[in-house]
């Protein structure tokens, strides 16, 4: 990683109360290389170049950080090659992660990536959200349910709503504005982010409880 790069993700990762940036740094750098090695043989993500990588995956990944507690249980729906899960992982050592996604190739890239950071109370699952038997299992298990801009809203909120404990917490993580979405069935919206990422791209953070 170069060293532009580096200070660009210590200076938002200072923003936060991080334990220990230039272990994250580390980490960040590990996940651009193997990112990189992968996708010369696999098509992970369309972002293949290093810039791209640490503002639309890594920077982008951590914009919704404000809104994850100590030692959450977190369920990352349609994780892609691990993001934002793996980032906020990093960031977060003490919450609990379980990522989901229906394409092995990612969670190969995923369990690879687990196993390299050494990564602890982490689970990559080849799975949908929507299948019957893994809903059943996990029914009102975690404290947050987070997807980055995998599926429309209304169906991310149907999706995560049997996942969240009574108390739980949907971080839905949208590319462009999202007009008109108050309370959703089962959802209260209780809040909200707008944030610019390096690149001038735009993210909103909507936050909902359940209930």
């Amino acid at each position: 990683m170069i060293r532009e790069h580096r200070e660009l993700l210590r200076t938002f990762l200072g923003n936060y109360e991080i334990k220990d940036i230039d272990a994250c740094l580390d980490a960040f750098e590990l996940i651009i290389d193997e990112l990189t090695r992968w996708n010369r043989v696999i098509n992970l993500t369309a972002i293949r170049d290093e810039h791209g990588i640490v503002v639309r995956h890594l920077i982008d990944s951590l914009t919704p950080l404000q809104f994850i507690g100590e030692g959450d249980f977190i369920l990352d729906i349609g994780s892609g090659a691990g993001f934002p899960g793996i980032p906020i992982k990093l960031a977060r050592p003490s919450v609990r992660l379980v990522m989901l996604d229906a394409r092995s190739k990612k969670i190969n890239f995923i369990n690879s990536m687990i196993n390299l950071l050494k990564l602890t109370d982490t689970t990559a699952i080849h799975q949908r959200a929507e299948a019957e038997d893994f809903r059943e299992l996990m029914a009102g298990s975690f404290d947050v349910v987070i997807s980055r801009a995998a599926f429309p809203l209304p169906e991310l909120a149907s999706l995560s709503l049997p996942y969240l404990k009574d108390d739980g917490r949907l971080i839905a993580m949208q590319s462009k504005r999202t007009e008109g979405v108050d309370d959703m069935e089962g959802l209260t919206r209780i809040d909200e982010l707008i944030t610019d990422l390096p690149d001038g791209s735009l993210r909103k953070i909507m936050v909902f409880g359940k209930g």
